[in-house]
């Protein structure tokens, strides 16, 4: 059975639903994307390394998840962890934190 418009649009709903409910905790804004897969992924907005990883480990604190640091060979590290939420209509949606920094940010 072939995915149509209307279950994109219902899997949307669901994470807008979700983003709604976790973002009524008092925390740093950050940049959330929504999909029509019923996913989110927040990603703190610019700032300093250290604020920017602030932001992101207080939102996985909130959301109760456990967040993987991954560096690579340049110095570059990405942080990511995930979570599942059910949103008014029933559905899962999957909620993911996500950080790439570099060394050389301040």
């Amino acid at each position: 059975m072939p995915i149509t418009d209307t279950d994109r649009r219902r899997w949307q709903y669901a994470a807008i639903n979700v983003l709604s409910t976790i973002t009524e905790a008092d925390l740093s804004p950050i940049t959330w994307r929504v999909a029509t897969t019923a996913q989110l992924q927040g990603e703190p907005p610019s700032g300093t390394r250290p604020e920017r990883l602030a932001a992101l480990t207080a939102w996985a604190d909130h959301l109760g998840i456990e967040l993987t640091a991954r560096p690579d060979s340049d110095g570059e590290v990405t942080y990511h962890g995930r979570t599942e939420r059910t949103a008014k209509n029933g559905k899962s949606v999957t909620v993911s934190l996500y950080l790439r920094s570099w060394p050389d940010e301040s």
